[in-house]
């Protein structure tokens, strides 16, 4: 008799594991679909962020100024590859680029590639040495503001901050300094400029000794007034 009824209820009961192992089917499916899902976004997201936080670096990247003003070095391309910070690093003047991956510092950003190349950022200078041991102390630039005049082929930047005058060197944005400042029609007689540039070393006029003076990389602007404030 038991063993009739357990005949007439083994069906039901097949059905129902079936119906069992269909909804658990059914739902550890729809987690995993909805946890590869939520790993994609994370993952798109993160690739987002990544790519935004590399253009601002880009963005903010200022070019590098070596001390004699001959050579410009910028940053043009920032990006991760199996987990390392690869760099790709200019010298505009010369239009060559390096491949540097970031390696372990104890201060400030540091770049190297297999080749020898060493790009060391410290705060507001670094230095570039390559495959030759040959090494460029570099600035980046800053904002100067000051009287400038210019007369004869020889100019003159009175810095507003400092008591002390300087030259302009003839590189960089020097032609737009000049131009502007002929506009103003004005021969040896002092105007407000702001430029963006870097402190050099230059051959003074004599050509026995060097001089400071500073690297014009970026010309702001130019005001008719002979003051500072």
């Amino acid at each position: 008799m038991a063993s009739e009824r357990m005949r007439t209820l083994l069906p039901y009961v097949s059905i129902g594991i079936g119906i069992l192992v269909y909804v658990l089917y059914y739902y550890s499916t729809q987690n995993w679909k909805q946890a590869q899902s939520d790993y994609e976004r994370q993952q798109i997201e993160a690739s987002q962020s990544k790519k935004r936080a590399d253009k601002k670096y880009l963005d903010e990247a200022k070019p590098w100024i070596s001390s004699d003003g001959n050579k410009i070095y910028k940053i043009v391309s920032r990006k991760e590859k199996n987990g390392l910070t690869w760099i790709k690093l200019t010298e505009l003047n010369e239009i060559v680029t390096y491949n540097l991956r970031q390696v372990e510092s104890p201060n400030g950003e540091k770049y190297s590639s297999n080749a020898g190349n060493i790009f060391w950022i410290k705060g507001d200078e670094a230095i570039f040495e390559n495959s030759e041991k040959k090494t460029d102390n570099l600035k980046s630039p800053q904002v100067y503001k000051g009287l400038y005049s210019y007369m004869a082929d020889a100019n003159s930047f009175k810095l507003c901050d400092e008591d002390q005058k300087i030259s302009i060197s003839m590189l960089g944005d020097n032609i737009k300094i000049e131009q502007a400042y002929s506009k103003i029609n004005r021969s040896g007689e002092d105007v407000y400029l702001e430029i963006e540039g870097a402190m050099i070393k230059k051959m003074g006029r004599e050509g026995t000794k060097k001089i400071d003076a500073i690297y014009p990389y970026q010309f702001l602007k130019i005001e008719d007034r002979k003051d500072c404030k």
